[in-house]
């Protein structure tokens, strides 16, 4: 995330995060500080929609039972996080939109995607921060996908041991295959539209 407030003290609430005007930028609340950054680029934002079409069809095509959009935020207990694509049991995702909940519970969420955004100050976010953040709030995949130099995916499952661990990757022209949450099956280079 990258962007200096112009708010000046802290730390912050929820409360705080939504009484800041819509300036067309993108803001995380992350252990009581406001992170910005620029919405991300029309490539960028474009890989999120195709793998959010293809996570969508697959669970449809099971009848699983879950909620897919992005980005959506999703409340990790320290922080309010915006992923590019999440997946959210289908239940618990109608109980926050009956209760009109402010962000999804991270206990609630399935799978969430950062795709990368190189050179745009998130890089350390997607790589590090978020791996750690997600793992301790209970999220049981974390995806993260890079564009450049070529399409890859990259899926951690939640261990036994609270962390994540690598147990699927795929780059352009290899099938990524899963069956957790539900059966899926994709090429990263259909990122590229």
């Amino acid at each position: 995330m990258t962007g200096a407030p112009d708010w000046p003290y802290g730390p912050y609430t929820i409360d705080d995060l939504d009484a800041l005007p819509d300036e067309g930028v993108r803001r995380e609340l992350v252990n009581g500080w406001i992170l910005v950054a620029p919405w991300p680029s029309t490539f960028h934002d474009h890989a999120a929609k195709i793998l959010g079409r293809a996570l969508e069809d697959a669970a449809d095509d099971v009848d699983a039972d879950v909620y897919v959009n992005g980005p959506l935020d999703v409340d990790t207990g320290p922080s309010i996080r915006v992923p590019d694509v999440v997946v959210v049991e289908g239940e618990a995702a109608r109980a926050a939109r009956a209760r009109r909940a402010r962000a999804y519970d991270a206990l609630d969420v399935l799978l969430v995607v950062e795709i990368v955004s190189p050179r745009s100050g998130s890089e350390q976010h997607d790589r590090v921060d978020k791996v750690f953040e997600y793992a301790r709030a209970g999220i049981p995949q974390y995806w993260l996908i890079d564009l450049e130099p070529e399409p890859s995916i990259v899926v951690r499952a939640l261990g036994d041991d609270g962390r994540y661990h690598v147990t699927a990757s795929a780059t352009a022209s290899a099938q990524l295959k899963i069956e957790e949450p539900f059966p899926f099956s994709f090429d990263p280079v259909r990122l590229l539209g």
